[in-house]
C-alpha cells in the first residue's frame, strides 16, 4: 500500500484537492486509488447542506488523480512536477450516492498511450458497488514539455 504521503511524491495534487488518500495495487497499466470520504471535507457543508453527498466532479477527479499516479510511474517521473490535464472526459455515469464514512475505491486502467496523450477509464466502488464510471484522456506533461 502507497501512503499519502508517497502520493505526493509523485502528483503535484495538495490540500483538498489531493483526492487519493491511498494506492492499494497499481502496474503500468491499472492501479487501485483510495479515498476516505470524510465529513469535514470542504464540499460537504454546501453539497448539500445536512445530507452531504460527494460531488461527482470529484469523484472523476479522484480517478484521473489515480490515473496520473500509475502514468507518471510509467513514465519514470516521480518528481512530483509532472502535470496532467484533461482533454476529453465521456461515457460518465453515476450510479449510486457517495456519503462520508464511504470508503471510495478507483479502478483505473489505462486503455492507450500515445506520446503524452493518455486515454483511461475508471470506475469508483463503494463496499463492492460501483457508484461512478468514465472514460477520460489527459495529456501528462513534464517540466520539460511545458518550456
Amino acid at each position: 500500500m502507497i501512503d499519502a504521503k508517497d502520493i505526493e511524491k509523485i502528483i503535484p495534487h495538495r490540500g483538498d484537492m489531493r483526492l487519493i488518500d491511498e494506492i492499494r495495487e497499481f502496474d503500468t497499466t491499472s492501479g487501485v486509488g483510495i479515498h476516505h470520504v470524510r465529513s469535514d471535507e470542504f464540499w460537504c457543508s454546501g453539497h448539500f447542506p445536512g445530507n452531504p453527498i460527494m460531488p461527482g466532479v470529484l469523484q472523476v477527479e479522484a480517478m484521473a488523480q489515480t490515473a496520473c499516479y500509475i502514468a507518471f510511474i510509467r513514465m519514470g517521473a516521480t518528481d512530483g512536477k509532472t502535470l496532467g490535464y484533461f482533454t476529453t472526459m465521456e461515457k460518465i455515469k453515476f450510479y449510486h450516492l457517495v456519503k462520508p464514512g464511504d470508503i471510495l475505491e478507483l479502478h483505473v486502467e489505462l486503455l492507450l498511450s500515445k506520446m503524452r496523450l493518455h486515454k483511461f477509464h475508471g470506475i469508483g466502488m463503494v463496499g463492492g458497488k460501483k457508484v461512478s464510471e468514465a472514460t477520460f484522456t489527459a495529456i501528462l506533461e513534464t517540466e520539460e514539455d511545458i518550456k
